[in-house]
Order: structure tokens, then sequence, then C-alpha cells
């Protein structure tokens, strides 16, 4: 018997997403913009990704319509998905106290990409002798770091749909803890916070201390 055999079964890479939903994430099989609903779920989500990651956040504060239409002229982002921004949601995020933090912050750190190796044994959901001293590479983006002279903090956009706090924290609590842990040995100061901001609630939403402190 191959004595690596339990090393097969185990991903020598793998996404944040695929870790903590248990499968790749799934690219749509066609454009929302083609179909009669509009944009899927994951497309408003993609949107709103672009438009913050590329926002002028101190024009767009001021303007959000004007920023829109400054990414459209630039072709920052695709006509369709700007026909269907909710600049309604937008205004709400930038009178948020979410929003005053990033003002405040020593630093704002979007779309920031990580890669961080775990145990093969957590990747993998089980525990054999093959697999110690084994590890996955993850990968991951971070919408959004925050960082302050003595702490950071983790912001993750969410666009979900009829959604209540807990249901998001369940759904994505492991996928922050995961960049927690990931982050807490690249940035200069400890994670301290880690937060889900809910454009469909209008709402930031703390993942509970137990959950941070465990990464």
């Amino acid at each position: 018997r191959y004595p690596g055999q339990a090393l097969t079964r185990v991903p020598a890479k793998v996404s944040v997403t695929a870790l903590t939903h248990g499968q790749q994430e799934a690219l749509p099989a066609r454009p929302a913009f083609m179909s009669k609903s509009g944009l899927s779920g994951a497309e408003r989500g993609t949107a709103l990704h672009a438009f913050l990651q590329q926002a002028d956040l101190a024009r767009a504060a001021a303007d959000p319509a004007a920023e829109l239409a400054r990414q459209r002229a630039e072709q920052r982002i695709a006509p369709e998905l700007a026909d269907q921004m909710d600049l309604d949601k937008l205004r709400a995020f930038f009178a948020s106290g979410l929003f005053r933090r990033i003002q405040s912050a020593e630093k704002a750190l979007r779309e920031y990409a990580f890669i961080t190796a775990l145990p093969a044994a957590r990747v993998a959901g089980e525990s054999d002798p093959a697999l110690d001293g084994a590890v996955t590479l993850v990968q991951g983006v971070a919408d959004l770091v925050l960082l302050f002279a003595d702490h950071a903090e983790i912001v993750d956009y969410k666009t979900d749909r009829r959604v209540t706090p807990p249901e998001l924290i369940r759904r994505y609590g492991a996928q922050l803890r995961l960049y927690a842990r990931a982050l807490a040995a690249r940035l200069p100061v400890p994670v301290t916070r880690c937060t889900i901001y809910s454009f469909e609630l209008e709402q930031e939403i703390e993942v509970p201390k137990e959950q941070t402190e465990s990464v």
C-alpha cells in the first residue's frame, strides 16, 4: 500500500472559499444581465466589490452616482453592472460607522490578497499519521483590511439577500477566522476585530469574539 495514500486526497493548494464552504467557487454559466431576472447574487457582489475596489472613496462618499459615472466612462465597470448598481445601498454604506473608521484608519487595504500554509489534516478534515507535517497552501482575498496604530480589522462585504445577522455569521464566520489567522503573521499589528458589512441589511455585523480568538 502506498504510504502516502492519504496525501493524494488533499489538494496542494485551495482557496479559502473552497475550504470553508466545501467546494470550489462556481462561475455563472452566463451573464445574469442576459436573463430576465437581472443580476444574480454573486454578480451583484462582484459589481459592488469592483466599484469599491476602484472608487475614489472621498468622491464616492460625496456623490456615489458621479463616481459610478466616472468608472463607467473610464470603462472600469461594465455598463450592465453599472445600470443595476444600487446607489441607495452605497449611500447607506458611506453614511455608516464603518466608513468613518475607514476614513480614520492609517491604511485601508482593499482586495488584500494573501497566501498561507495550513496543516493538511485540517484541510482534509481527518486525522491520519501520514498527514503529519504536511501542509496545504491556502489563498484568499480580504475585501478590506484596516490598519490602525495598535491593531488591525478585517471587513468582509456581503450582498446576500433575505438573511439575518446570525445566518451571515454562520455562513462566513469560518472564512473570517482563516483570514485572521493568515494575516496575523503578515501585519505589523494584531488582528483584533472581524466584521461583515451586509449591504442588504445596511448593517455591520461583528463576528463574536470567541470566533476570532481561536484563529
